[in-house]
């Protein structure tokens, strides 16, 4: 009897390629948020504000500048406290032991995704934070859209839409993670073009390609997820779920690249 009440097969292997996505996405996710409260908190605490200028290609400390350094720290730090409550959000042990932490943390997550985005957009064009126009303009689609699915997924739960809330609150905090997921991209990337001659050049079409699709695939994923969910087809659920698990995979590989070449060596 109770064997009969499990899910096929085919959802079973959905359902695992996308826990383990999951699980390894938190693991890189919290490996990030370290690497922000290391990097800026020590900063703070130190008192050595000059030290943030130690990642190249971003504006960080200016003596002088309350207003730029002020947005500049905000953003970081915010950064790191937007990572983790989204990641509350998606636990789902979470939501169901603790329905009102969840939604309280949701208002949360969303209202802390708009000021990082704000504050990003002014720290990319009117400070000039940058790495090239391609790149900018493709950080600029990627906030833009973080603005609107914030919106809708804030809209739709207040209408108690919840399946429109869990889609639209998806691609929010998939988009939000647009700087991970550029991150680990760069070391995939490197990882894939170095052998072939290619370089990633801040200014190049590889590294606007890697920009890009740091939210777009993402965002196309999520989209065949939804898709296999809700399809008949045992074929298409299974397939879905190896393609979660092999990005599983990508993604353990990209966080771990970028933990040891991006983040500890400037700590």
């Amino acid at each position: 009897m109770k064997a009969s009440l499990r899910p096929p097969l085919p959802s079973r292997i959905l359902s695992a390629g996308a826990t383990l996505w999951f699980v390894t996405a938190t693991l890189g996710q919290l490996a990030f948020v370290a690497f922000i409260v290391a990097f800026f908190g020590g900063a703070l605490a130190t008192g050595d504000l000059a030290g943030l200028n130690a990642k190249p290609h971003v504006t960080g400390y200016v003596p002088g500048d309350l207003v730029g350094n002020t947005q500049f720290l905000g953003h970081a730090v915010l950064a790191g406290l937007v990572t983790f409550a989204g990641l509350w959000q998606l636990v789902p042990a979470l939501r169901r032991r603790w329905p009102a932490a969840h939604r309280w943390n949701g208002r949360l997550f969303l209202a802390v995704a708009l000021v990082v985005t704000l504050t990003g957009f002014w720290l990319v064009w009117v400070r000039g934070s940058r790495l090239g126009l391609g790149s900018d303009v493709s950080i600029s689609l990627n906030g833009l859209l973080i603005v609107v699915f914030a919106v809708l997924a804030w809209r739709s739960a207040v209408r108690r839409d919840f399946t429109a809330h869990r889609r639209h609150a998806l691609r929010a905090w998939l988009l939000v993670n647009g700087v991970w997921f550029l991150r680990i991209g760069i070391m995939l990337a490197g990882l894939l073009l170095t052998p072939l001659g290619i370089r990633i050049d801040y200014q190049g079409p590889a590294f606007i390609g890697v920009s890009v699709a740091s939210w777009l695939l993402p965002l196309a994923v999520l989209e065949l997820y939804f898709r296999a969910e809700r399809s008949r087809r045992a074929w298409t659920k299974t397939a879905m779920g190896i393609v979660l698990g092999v990005a599983a995979l990508a993604t353990l590989a990209g966080s771990l690249a970028a933990a040891a070449f991006m983040w500890w060596p400037v700590l």
